[in-house]
């Protein structure tokens, strides 16, 4: 059996969670809305908005190298959900109004396993890295949940201008880890992603935090507690282990 000397990970469904346990939350806008006595936004018709905001941001986060970039991505995204709920000519204090929750807050969570497992991976010597589809802002937001300083490598899709599951990415994270992929372990929460990652040669690992069978043929997890008993092939024999469905 390889040993893995480091672990790297996926942010958001595989770390941390959203705060409001949506990453766009809709209660933002009603909010924002309520406080500005706006009138006339069609609510029903908010996910097909929130796809045209993504859509933007999914074309070009890759070019937000800064933070002040990724605001004024948002800032555009948060322009064209409005339109598309039927707002059309939206104020500058509105757009504001909405954003101000992304910005004055972290906007997410460490799921409750995530600094107690972080913590017993560093202990046992296991260097670690984040690899995240995300904007400039991670690493902001990572420092304030106090997670960062768990990570010797933290790769964001933005900075490198490639996401996953494209390979140049994950290549990115092991020069930064400084380990050989076959020492490496890869956790994220899309398949896909885990089966790019296992195709280089690292233990690709599909994390499922919300009870979903994924389609897979790769190890799947249910927590992070799952991860332990795979990288610590010892505690898969102490019943204390749980959350894991496949650990070969």
């Amino acid at each position: 059996m390889r040993q893995i000397q480091g672990i790297l990970f996926d942010s958001g469904d595989t770390l941390v969670r959203p705060k409001a346990g949506e990453w766009f939350p809709k209660q933002d806008f009603v909010d924002a809305f309520r406080a500005r006595g706006v009138t006339g936004a069609n609510m029903d018709r908010f996910r097909e908005a929130l796809d045209a905001g993504l859509r933007y941001l999914n074309k070009h986060h890759a070019l937000a190298v800064t933070e002040d970039i990724e605001r004024e991505q948002f800032h555009t995204a948060y322009e064209l959900i409005l339109r598309a709920l039927g707002i059309s000519n939206p104020t500058e204090d509105l757009v504001a109004d909405i954003l101000r929750p992304f910005e004055e807050d972290v906007g997410m969570e460490p799921f409750p396993d995530t600094v107690r497992v972080l913590r017993r991976l560093k202990s046992a010597g296991f260097r670690m890295g984040v690899v995240s589809d995300n904007w400039p802002s991670l690493g902001r937001r990572f420092h304030t949940m106090g997670l960062r300083s768990y990570f010797d490598a933290f790769v964001i899709s933005a900075l490198v201008g490639s996401s996953k599951p494209c390979e140049s990415i994950y290549r990115v994270a092991v020069e930064e880890i400084g380990i050989p992929p076959e020492h490496l372990a890869f956790v994220d929460d899309r398949p896909v992603n885990a089966a790019t990652a296992e195709r280089i040669g690292m233990k690709g690992i599909v994390i499922s935090r919300y009870g979903e069978v994924p389609d897979t043929d790769l190890p799947v997890i249910s927590d992070l507690d799952g991860l332990i008993a795979i990288v610590i092939p010892e505690t898969a024999r102490s019943p204390s282990s749980r959350g894991t469905q496949d650990p070969r």
